[in-house]
């Protein structure tokens, strides 16, 4: 019977509860939502900032990489050409064999 008891009670205040509080209490639960919004708003903005700075960063990251390595290759292809010239230098008869070998097969080659 506490249970009937309860909801009794519940209803009686229920029926002798003033409009004007009920009006209160919306207001009231208008203003935490519109906070609550406001809020939402404001931590979805920094993490908005928060992820273009990352996205800066990585991007600016892969640049320097894409640098580095463009540098790296540069490098390498220098030092291949450097060791060229070298070995032509040292065997300039054998250089124009090769040379000749290489256009002769390149020619019998585009002619078919």
């Amino acid at each position: 019977m506490a249970t009937a008891k309860t909801i009794e009670d519940l209803v009686a205040n229920s029926k002798t509860a003033d409009v004007g509080d009920i009006e209160a209490q919306l207001e009231q639960i208008r203003e935490d939502i519109a906070l609550l919004a406001k809020l939402v708003t404001e931590v979805s903005a920094a993490k908005a900032e928060s992820y273009k700075l990352r996205a800066k960063r990585a991007t600016s990251d892969a640049a320097e990489a894409s640098f580095s390595m463009i540098d790296t290759a540069r490098d390498e292809v220098l030092s291949m050409e450097r060791d060229l010239e070298n070995k032509i230098r040292d065997k300039p008869l054998q250089s124009v064999a090769i040379a000749a070998g290489v256009g002769f097969i390149t020619a019998f080659l585009a002619r078919r």
